[in-house]
């Protein structure tokens, strides 16, 4: 396997979820101005989610919450259980209310408003470094 084909060492391997093609490939587009990001994949629904989650390994999902087929909120729960590992972060334009996340068994809600702005901290250190996922991979 070539280093292009296994990716960017040490990179976090990231499925972006959206059924909004526009905007799903606006922030894949966001993503990749990060050095330490590599898009793993990208899906329209949570059905489809859930196979690559399962097919990839990705290191993180960014996933929206309403979709058609299979919401965000079910593949989270599917994905998690499946892939305890992986690490998922919804977003919603619709607060579903911090009370709820714990719930909800993702790692973090994002308003898709502030997706951008918050998403940054998730993927670096204090330092300001990247931050390594390569322990949750063995």
């Amino acid at each position: 396997m070539s280093r292009s084909e296994m990716g960017r060492v040490g990179a976090v391997r990231i499925l972006v979820v959206d059924d909004h093609r526009g905007f799903r490939e606006s922030f894949v587009s966001f993503l990749k101005q990060i050095p330490a990001v590599e898009i793993a994949g990208q899906a329209a629904d949570g059905q489809e989610a859930e196979e690559m989650a399962i097919k990839l390994s990705p290191d993180l999902v960014i996933m929206e919450i309403k979709m058609p087929r299979c919401d965000g909120v079910v593949a989270a729960r599917r994905i998690k259980h499946r892939r305890p590992s992986v690490r998922v972060i919804l977003y919603s334009m619709y607060d579903p209310g911090v009370a709820e996340c714990p719930a909800l068994k993702v790692d973090r809600f994002i308003p898709k408003q502030r997706l951008c702005e918050e998403i940054l901290p998730e993927l670096q250190g204090k330092s300001g470094e990247p931050v390594s996922y390569e322990d949750r991979r063995k």
